[in-house]
């Protein structure tokens, strides 16, 4: 990671070494934290029925988002950079995005809910117990808008901000697309639970596509508010007795379909509506003429700054090269460059394996320990 002044202003440049920090980071002081919640209430005279409560549910989750918080303003700060001018709340994005994203979710969650609960069947059926996964679940007024806030509004701008802000930022230095999945992957294993490993796949994807398209966090943060409010109302309403989520197989199926048409279109429809904007507030970025998502993504969101830096850094290095005494001087020139990208190369590879090698361990000893009862 590193922070360069160019034309008056501070350009932030992160590597997936970074996001992994982050990442390994946050996973770990949420572990922590939760480990901290237990021993506490064992060593009070809290009742064991207490972990059933929607308190509980609001402690632990403000437990998680408090470490996701955190570290990244750690890290910036022992990096020697300011993360909170470089949360992403400050890019201006065009608003059509934003109400696209109130119908995305709903398309998401008609994707990605049949999809969840046929992957939560099949853990079923190797003897995991879903019984035994914190529910959230409000049974009155007060603890729905509990829910609303902490389980709901709070995740959305904790996450958004460590998983789009900072560790898709940073994957972004491999590719944009790769970015967008990569990301996704570790928001989906982080909530190390079956029941939250599809449909929070589906939900990275899109909430990443909307932070590069729009070079702003606020329309994810809209879209993740959206989806957990939405299953916290349904909840609610299930528990009341006001709707029933029975349907019939061939129902799920048709709601997954077109679910999944809906996302792509909506989100086709963002990139639009984004390339729209972009050709209008910033000419130079040619957005119109970008093929492929990655290319278009990386149109989206690079600033022109931050390309009229990349250009600057390879003038740089041609006048280098055009100094050099001989040809063996710029080769020496090249070698070392070519070094020191494999050692990046190398410490971004680890980096990824530590962090899928780590979260995965804990999740199979999660699953394993539920399915022998163990928890």
């Amino acid at each position: 990671m590193r922070e360069v002044e160019f034309n008056g202003k501070k350009l932030l440049q992160m590597r997936v070494t970074d996001g992994g920090a982050m990442f390994l980071g946050s996973y770990v002081l949420k572990l922590f934290l939760q480990v901290a919640v237990v021993i506490v209430l064992a060593v009070t005279d809290v009742p064991s029925t207490f972990s059933a409560t929607m308190a509980y549910v609001c402690i632990v989750t403000a437990c998680n988002e408090l470490a996701f918080l955190l570290t990244p303003l750690a890290y910036g700060k022992i990096k020697g950079y300011d993360t909170v001018r470089n949360m992403g709340f400050g890019g201006r994005f065009d608003p059509w995005s934003l109400l696209l994203a109130l119908p995305l979710t709903v398309a998401l969650i008609c994707m990605g809910g049949p999809l969840a609960q046929g992957f939560t069947a099949l853990v079923q059926l190797i003897g995991y117990d879903i019984s035994s996964a914190t529910s959230v679940t409000p049974t009155n007024a007060g603890e729905l808008i509990a829910a609303l806030i902490v389980v709901a509004a709070l995740p959305a701008a904790a996450e958004e901000y460590l998983f789009r802000s900072n560790i898709a930022r940073a994957l972004s230095s491999k590719g944009y697309v790769f970015a967008v999945f990569v990301s996704a992957a570790l928001f989906a294993l982080m909530h190390g639970s079956p029941l939250q490993l599809v449909h929070q796949f589906f939900l990275g994807v899109a909430c990443a596509i909307l932070f590069f398209a729009t070079r702003s966090l606020w329309p994810p943060i809209v879209l993740h508010f959206v989806n957990n409010a939405i299953a916290i109302v349904l909840a609610y309403l299930e528990y009341t007795g006001a709707v029933s989520a029975v349907m019939e197989p061939w129902q799920y199926a048709v709601m997954c379909i077109v679910g999944a048409a809906a996302s792509a279109g909506l989100l086709a429809a963002v990139i639009f509506s984004s390339r729209i904007h972009a050709d209008k507030t910033d000419p130079g970025a040619q957005a119109s003429d970008a093929k492929g998502l990655g290319q278009t993504l990386k149109t989206l969101y690079e600033t022109p700054d931050m390309r009229e830096f990349a250009q600057e850094e390879l003038r740089a290095l041609d006048s280098e090269l055009a100094s050099a005494k001989n040809e063996q001087a710029a080769q020496v020139i090249l070698d070392d460059r070519r070094e020191r990208a494999r050692k990046d190369k190398l410490k971004d590879r680890r980096a990824l394996i530590y962090s899928f090698g780590f979260t995965i361990v804990i999740w199979i000893v999660n699953f394993v320990m539920n399915v022998v009862g163990v928890v």
